[in-house]
């Protein structure tokens, strides 16, 4: 065998995620049967089982200019879409934001470019960057391809509370170890729990990182934010633990990653933002230093149709009014199915994770077959470890009732 046709530190690479393979025999399944429930796609999608797209995103694509779908997208974005980007991510927060810190926003291949520039650019290779316990799956991938590991602390107390204690613990423990402390914090809405933390929990991780600075450690917080459209609580509160970070340490860099797939329906697209954040414009100069080469070198740029959809929404009034009204109706859509979902679970005791927005619901199980047993009455969910996500962006609401009732009978 040739396997030293490949660099040795790619010999063990082998794409092992199921998910996308789980979706598709879900829907080869829904060609024969008629009661399929395939609870495993990450995507909005109506009760008729289309996805969800907005209009104003549609209309807008069909009438761009030849330069606006054809050109190469600037490296570095245009102003309508990086700072359209910011206003849209802090909300009342972004002019106080503006005052506290240098920033940069480096356009990507959505957030996932994001999340695999970061990792790669700031950290050394073989050391860890500190997760959750409960993680997307995906997240290990961008490591692996970063010469890097990751590191987890409990995400839950005993209560289910966001686990102050072992958080603290487990920074301070790799930060001692390797010299270098970065963090990755999917909130709001974790996928795959739906976990939002509460402004104490922002308040305490921004303490234990900034005693970590103090000390002349390099510190980077990762802050994946691809759900924050979808939280349960009304959006004039979305933004409300942005406030937290005014209390960061001056030496740390904040990177915020946005997801255009998640607030746009632009799935396919691949569109986001890397979003640097600093009190040190010495770093802030660091990471575009290091953002715009890693763009140049691995994907060029980001799609152009996207990025002028998205600039057009966020800097033209009646686009961006035409957008928020249709993300409400998305928001409404996914709540109905939340609330039913909870609803029929406390009817049938059945104990999910605390869940307060974004795609996903999820479940601890002892069941090491779960998956299978499942499937015998056409239900497909995704596996995590000890727990299973189900995609409540994707399900119907005459669905539910008979998918809880199920997974109480196997979980």
């Amino acid at each position: 065998m040739l396997d030293h046709i490949v660099g040795k530190h790619a010999r063990d690479k082998q794409l092992e995620s199921n998910i996308l393979q789980i979706s598709q025999d879900a829907k080869a399944l829904k060609k024969q049967y008629t009661d399929v429930i395939d609870g495993t796609v990450g995507m909005l999608h109506h009760e008729e089982g289309n996805i969800f797209k907005f209009s104003v995103v549609d209309d807008l694509l069909h009438h761009l200019s030849d330069p606006e779908m054809y050109q190469y997208a600037p490296v570095r974005g245009t102003k309508a879409f990086t700072e359209g980007v910011f206003d849209w991510v802090f909300g009342p927060l972004a002019k106080k934001m503006r005052e506290q810190f240098k920033y940069c926003v480096i356009p990507t291949t959505g957030g996932s470019g994001a999340i695999s520039n970061t990792f790669f650019n700031f950290n050394d290779f073989g050391q860890k960057v500190l997760i959750p316990n409960h993680y997307w799956t995906p997240y290990e991938n961008f490591a692996y391809e970063a010469n890097i590991e990751l590191k987890t602390f409990l995400m839950y107390d005993d209560m289910n509370r966001f686990n102050q204690i072992d958080f603290k613990e487990q920074a301070f423990e790799l930060a001692k170890k390797q010299n270098r402390l970065c963090v990755l914090l999917n909130d709001p809405c974790n996928n795959p729990t739906g976990l939002c933390m509460t402004k104490e929990d922002w308040q305490l991780v921004i303490s234990v990182l900034n005693d970590v600075a103090s000390r002349n450690i390099p510190v980077i917080l990762i802050q994946d934010i691809a759900y924050i459209d979808y939280q349960m609580k009304s959006t004039e509160f979305s933004r409300d633990n942005f406030i937290t970070y005014t209390d960061l340490h001056e030496n740390i860099l904040a990177v915020v990653v946005f997801s255009g797939s998640k607030t746009f329906s632009m799935y396919g697209f691949r569109i986001g933002a890397q979003i640097g954040l600093s009190k040190n414009q010495d770093i802030l100069n660091h990471f575009i230093r290091v953002g715009d080469y890693s763009v140049r070198a691995r994907f060029s740029s980001v799609s152009e149709p996207a990025m002028s959809v998205i600039g057009k929404i966020f800097s033209e009034p009646i686009y961006r009014q035409q957008f928020v009204d249709e993300i409400n109706v998305a928001r409404k859509l996914l709540k109905d199915r939340a609330l039913l979902f909870l609803n029929e679970s406390e009817k049938n005791d059945l104990e999910i994770l605390p869940y307060c927005g974004g795609f996903f619901i999820s479940i601890i199980t002892n069941n090491k077959n779960i998956f299978k047993d499942l499937v015998k009455e056409h239900v497909f969910v995704i596996p995590m470890g000890n727990l299973i996500r189900i995609a409540i962006s994707s399900l119907k609401l005459s669905e539910i009732p008979r998918l809880v009732k199920i997974l109480k009978k196997y979980i």
